[in-house]
């Protein structure tokens, strides 16, 4: 059998600009560092929190910039630190589904990936059932 061998990143490696970086440091400054795991095991830590709005390897995007931020979110617990750091920011961040923000749906316009997120920080506390009264009437 012949070894394959990379030679350029998958399409949708998330690589950010300068400016996203700087966006970044506003994430880690709360602890939100790139690539985040809320547990060990997704599906132990879903059960244990089974009635929170979880989203791993949820999206974050940013008017102006994009996609800023990717990694594990409970969004009933870790959305008033969300809303923080868009304060900082002097923004709105839209949390998007792993498959809304990669595999090169990222590259989409962003009024388009706006449409598809979960939760954004203009609005209340996100929970489980919140997201179903909610965001599943507007999708009828």
């Amino acid at each position: 059998m012949k070894p394959v061998t990379l030679t350029d990143p998958y399409p949708s490696d998330f690589k950010p600009t300068m400016s996203v970086k700087e966006v970044q440091m506003h994430f880690e400054a709360f602890g939100f560092y790139d690539a985040r795991m809320i547990g060990g095991s997704k599906s132990f830590y879903a059960q244990d929190h089974s009635d929170d709005l979880i989203v791993f390897n949820a999206n974050v995007l940013m008017p102006g910039q994009g996609k800023v931020w990717y990694g594990d979110l409970n969004l009933t617990e870790d959305y008033l630190v969300l809303k923080e750091i868009a304060e900082t920011l002097n923004t709105d961040l839209y949390v998007l589904w792993e498959t809304d923000g990669r595999f090169g749906e990222e590259n989409k316009p962003f009024d388009e990936l706006v449409k598809k997120s979960v939760w954004n920080t203009a609005e209340g506390k996100p929970t489980k059932d919140w997201y179903i009264s909610v965001r599943m009437k507007e999708k009828k």
